[in-house]
């Protein structure tokens, strides 16, 4: 029984401790921008006013998105 056991967790211990397993462990995660995946939404006048009469709220989000990413300098 207790080879049993070793058998099966002798791969788990050297699987463990080797450097390409805990590589994640001391690696900082990467920086990324505050205009990763960021993309302004462009859309037809007539999109704008159908939105007007029809979505009001879905307008109004459409601008808070694009207005953001224009203070966080993703585009001009």
């Amino acid at each position: 029984m207790k080879r049993v056991a070793l058998v099966l967790l002798l791969p788990c211990a050297v699987a463990a401790t080797s450097c390409s397993a805990l590589r994640w462990m001391s690696t900082p995660p990467a920086r990324t921008s505050n205009c990763a995946g960021w993309n302004k939404i462009r859309i037809k006048p007539e999109t704008a006013v159908y939105l007007a009469k029809n979505d009001f709220s879905a307008g109004i989000d459409i601008d808070s998105h694009n207005l953001n990413g224009q203070n966080n300098g993703c585009w001009k």
